[in-house]
């Protein structure tokens, strides 16, 4: 289904609530933006997030291992209906605006295995990422004035030293973890490779699936793809990150399962709705 198509039958854009540069959140505007689907972003650092959230639920979140009941993204479309959770949003994308042909999770392979990314590689890439970027405030402040508005980034800066310690407490961020989780990142991206080695375009043949796009976002995010290579938001340059978090994104960009990635982005991630950078307001 064309976007047009997809236009026409959304009566005003939807509202997203997210924090910015999550790769959760960048399965949804992926899809949106592939699908064509208008909407409005209300972009978020994390923690200020406990803020907004709850008064987009409802109080109708919910908690599991790897989230809050507060976690993002968060959708609220024309119909006034609010979904949380990044599949749970897909899901309900694919099943209002394509066809059973074109569907998003066309088996319950797919949908196994987009699991399997949400609950086993997202929360590792989350938790390198952090690990090695809460250590520079300056890329912290860095990522809240590029990715949000002036008066939200200056109450996260002003609040830092309290939401590092609250991040780092509430994702479980420890050395142990983030070593454990580099190598079943190494792990997704070689067993990737060797499904891609038949030749096959995608994980499941010849058509994208919500398992591509879950990999692209969740693995993808530990290469720290730019704007400009079609994330949706900024990311730190790698010329500016740790020793480790570049040596791992770096590693990951030159095996053969981020060279697909990246293609993906190229080819399949859609035009960018709404700016890359936030404004003032």
């Amino acid at each position: 289904m064309s976007g047009r198509q997809i236009n026409e039958s959304v009566e005003k854009p939807f509202r997203l609530t997210a924090i910015r540069f999550s790769h959760y959140v960048e399965k949804v505007r992926w899809t949106m933006d592939r699908l064509g689907i208008p909407y409005l972003e209300r972009p978020l650092m994390p923690m200020v997030h406990f803020m907004v959230t709850p008064f987009v639920t409802g109080l109708s979140g919910h908690a599991d291992e790897h989230s809050t009941r507060f976690s993002t993204p968060v959708i609220k479309t024309d119909r006034n209906e609010v979904i949380v959770k990044s599949s749970a949003i897909m899901c309900y994308l694919s099943e209002r605006c394509l066809s059973e042909d074109e569907t998003l999770f066309p088996t319950e392979e797919v949908v196994q295995l987009d699991e399997h990314y949400n609950r086993y590689l997202g929360p590792h890439t989350r938790r390198l990422f952090y690990f090695n970027v809460l250590n520079q405030p300056d890329l912290m402040f860095e990522l809240a004035d590029r990715n949000v508005g002036a008066g939200q980034a200056w109450l996260f800066k002003t609040l830092y030293r309290s939401f590092r310690r609250w991040i780092r407490s509430g994702l479980g961020i420890t050395r142990e973890r983030v070593d454990k989780g580099i190598g079943h990142i190494y792990k997704e991206f070689d067993r990737v490779a060797q499904t891609l080695s038949d030749g096959r375009p995608y994980l499941f043949g010849d058509r994208l699936t919500a398992a591509d796009i879950s990999f692209a976002c969740l693995g993808g995010a530990a290469m720290l793809p730019t704007p400009a290579e079609g994330y949706g938001a900024y990311l730190p340059p790698l010329d500016r990150c740790s020793d480790e978090l570049r040596r791992v994104s770096t590693e990951l960009r030159e095996s053969d399962a981020g060279k697909w990635v990246l293609g993906l982005y190229r080819v399949e991630r859609g035009k960018r709705v709404i700016p890359a950078l936030p404004s003032l307001s």
